[in-house]
């Protein structure tokens, strides 16, 4: 199960086997993901995309303008065909 841990800017699973996250900022009114992490160990679950999934979830339902640095997000982004990415 994702959590939103808006006071630390980041979306959470939190497994037995290590913390996988999100983590974003909010700077001039745009929230950007910085970085996505999931331990080696819980790869290939599409952990990582359940985070992402909920951050996008997140900034359409509040209808917040947002950009990704974090590689992944990014093409996330690509393969669900998302455009509404600020520069």
């Amino acid at each position: 199960m994702v959590i939103h841990d808006s006071p630390n800017s980041r979306f959470i699973i939190n497994d037995p086997k290590g913390l996988c996250y999100l983590e974003y900022e909010e700077k001039d009114g745009i929230c950007r993901v910085i970085h996505t992490i999931v331990p080696p160990e819980l790869g290939g679950q599409g952990l990582a995309a359940q985070l992402a999934q909920a951050f996008y979830q997140w900034v359409s339902e509040n209808h917040i303008p947002f950009a990704s640095d974090c590689s992944y997000m990014t093409a996330w982004l690509k393969r669900h065909k998302i455009t509404d990415v600020q520069p």
